[in-house]
């Protein structure tokens, strides 16, 4: 019995490493994986490339999206301000209606979103 937990235990631990060494997360998300309630970005023109789908405030993408937004989708109910520094300071690069998709934000703002919020 013993040797039966330990044999599972192990395994569990070899899953769970690997999934944190190869990230656990598709590098690419589909356009309608972005959920209803959600901002969502993309590295890459045409909802493609890297992601972050994330709530309506957010104060800092942090390293993964940091200035680097090509495309977005506003998925709540509300209208959001795209913003160029941390903290929504500054004056916003991008108003977008609520249900509203850009495949490419133009290059004022392409790759220097920082943070969002309701406005």
């Amino acid at each position: 019995m013993k040797r039966t937990w330990l044999a599972g235990t192990v395994a569990g631990m070899c899953v769970t490493v690997a999934s944190v060494v190869t990230g656990g997360v598709p590098a690419s998300a589909d356009v309608n994986d972005c959920r209803d309630g959600y901002v969502c970005v993309w590295g890459d023109s045409n909802y493609r490339g890297r992601y972050l789908f994330s709530a309506t405030d957010v104060h800092n993408v942090g390293e993964r999206m940091n200035d680097l937004t090509t495309s977005l989708w506003n998925r709540t109910g509300s209208k959001v301000c795209f913003f160029d520094d941390a903290s929504w300071s500054g004056a916003p690069l991008l108003y977008v209606a609520p249900g509203q998709g850009i495949p490419n934000v133009g290059d004022a703002a392409n790759d220097r979103i920082t943070s969002w919020h309701t406005c």
